[in-house]
């Protein structure tokens, strides 16, 4: 009697503990996830550390530190990716059920976890009379739309956010003006004249405004919907590609050279991405006109193209499951990490180089532990607010 009063128990406890996991269609996408979950994690560190609190990291390293600005964009297009593939399959063979199915899962995943991290951090910490005036526009995801710097906004990190949740509300449009196409390649044009109305944007405003002081660039440029939708759409492209020619991308991708046809040129947008300088210390702004999604899309659609299409060690890597483990928390380390990062990171890096520990070793126990305790808070937000949201939005599409 006693044992069997306590499985139902212990069953019970192990459902409650358990992820939600994400979709595993396409495990080898879940350790890239991982990778940009890092890159933007070292990326605010380094930036909070050397920008904000003056802790003095070597500028060589923080400068190379900040030059991995791409993970972001690695969010973008997986996202684009994502919702392109779900989207494609739902209106060739399911119908606008399903697509209704994706958008309630999607809604009830992220905006429970975003409103109550905002909620908490305004009522934790005192707001500015502006941060105040805008916190209306942060709840409702206009967040990139307003001046970034941390007087004004309480969660300037939710700009990416705001943009995914602006460009997702013309999703449907655009995916009826595909389906409405009689041809893949009308398609593939009209996503890639899409893609690059994007860079025509950026090169407009920043013609009509020169010369430029470099801060003012970034903010023109890189938070606004109307600039940054290249990403998302070359995710689109990709699932629509990858989608209809999958078996003739496998037979072409077989070749090793076919392979570095497309691994060369995506190294090549890396070299430059690293290297913005690399045409003139006078030419880096108009580089980062074409960077900021145009040639971090060109890397990543063709490395993506080589993850999804082979099956070699490093694609045998990223799909390791620890990867789901740690992607399906990513979304709640994003929201956390800058707040960690802010009231525990940066106290205790202080406190380590007050007793004369290596800058570097700072840097790196500073980047391990801020990820460390984000996952840590991510896994019990998604135990508290992700998985009862879901279980609400199951039972809404029943």
């Amino acid at each position: 009697m006693t044992t069997t009063a306590k499985e139902p128990s212990a069953s019970s406890w192990r459902r409650f503990f358990a992820l939600e996991l994400l979709d595993n269609r396409y495990p080898a996408l879940h350790g890239l996830r991982v990778f940009a979950i890092l890159t933007v994690i070292q990326f605010h560190v380094t930036w909070i550390f050397a920008g904000e609190q003056g802790i003095p990291l070597d500028l060589d390293f923080a400068n190379a530190s900040l030059l991995v600005f791409f993970g972001m964009d690695l969010f973008f297009i997986l996202s684009g990716f994502l919702i392109g593939s779900i989207l494609l399959h739902s209106l060739e063979s399911q119908g606008k059920q399903q697509i209704r199915r994706f958008y309630l899962r999607r809604i009830f995943r992220t905006f429970p976890s975003y409103w109550i991290t905002l909620t908490v951090l305004a009522l934790a910490f005192a707001m500015t009379a502006l941060q105040k005036k805008h916190l209306v526009y942060e709840f409702t995801y206009a967040t990139n739309f307003l001046p970034l710097d941390r007087p004004q906004v309480i969660m300037f990190w939710g700009w990416s956010l705001a943009l995914e949740e602006q460009f997702y509300l013309t999703v449907p449009l655009l995916f009826v003006v595909l389906h409405k196409l009689r041809s893949d390649r009308a398609r593939i044009l009209l996503l890639v004249a899409l893609w690059l109305s994007a860079l025509v944007v950026r090169l407009v405003i920043y013609y009509r405004h020169v010369p430029w002081n470099d801060y003012v660039l970034y903010g023109a440029l890189y938070f606004r919907t109307y600039t940054r939708f290249d990403t998302l759409v070359a995710g689109i492209l990709l699932a629509l590609v990858h989608r209809h020619f999958k078996e003739r991308l496998d037979a072409w991708l077989s070749e090793p050279l076919h392979r570095a046809l497309l691994g060369i040129p995506a190294l090549a947008c890396l070299w430059l991405l690293v290297r913005p300088s690399m045409f003139g210390v006078d030419k880096v702004q108009l580089v980062h006109v074409f960077a900021w999604g145009t040639v971090t899309t060109l890397m990543y659609f063709a490395l993506l193209l080589l993850l999804l299409h082979g099956d070699g060690f490093i694609h045998r890597l990223l799909s390791a499951g620890i990867f789901r483990r740690v992607a399906t928390l990513g979304y709640g380390v994003y929201l956390v990490h800058i707040p960690l990062c802010d009231h525990v990171a940066v106290p205790l890096a202080k406190a380590m180089y007050a007793r004369h520990y290596s800058l570097t070793f700072v840097w790196i126990a500073s980047v391990a532990g801020l990820s460390l305790a984000s996952l840590a808070v991510a896994y019990a937000m998604h135990l508290l607010i992700e998985k009862p949201s879901l279980r609400v939005r199951e039972w809404l599409a029943a």
